[in-house]
């Protein structure tokens, strides 16, 4: 079982008790890293992409071959994330196409460093939050 999916399913079966998965995620995703600038503004993106890919983790918790519908409902979430990060926010979009097409290869990269992780980190990250 991947780390994400540990995650997703970890975090779907506390997600009745707690009144949000911010607290859960936010360590787990950096979000404590208050560095100034376009380092914190990146960081905070990441974290939000992050939480973003966790919460669509946990919707379809214990749902297998979801794949497809799980990353197209994240690049979904993830696509306002990154047209209103400092990156992109106020600049002309010159292709559609390709920003998009970026959009789904950030979130897919983001999926894979969650996937790199060990399953095990899910129960660590889950009692120190």
């Amino acid at each position: 079982m991947s780390f994400l999916k540990k995650l997703g399913l970890v975090l779907a079966s506390v997600a009745s008790t707690a009144i949000g998965i911010g607290p859960l995620v936010t360590p787990l995703l950096g979000g404590g890293n208050k560095a100034a600038g376009v380092i914190g503004s990146v960081t905070n993106d990441l974290t939000a992409i992050g939480s973003v890919i966790a919460q669509v983790e946990t919707i379809f918790a214990g749902q297998d071959g979801m794949s497809d519908q799980k990353l197209k409902a994240a690049v979904a979430l993830v696509g306002p994330i990154i047209r209103t990060s400092q990156l992109v926010s106020g600049k002309k979009i010159a292709d559609e196409v390709k920003l998009k097409d970026g959009i789904g290869r950030v979130t897919q990269g983001i999926v894979d460093v969650l996937n790199s992780l060990h399953a095990d980190s899910v129960s660590n990250e889950v009692k120190n939050a």
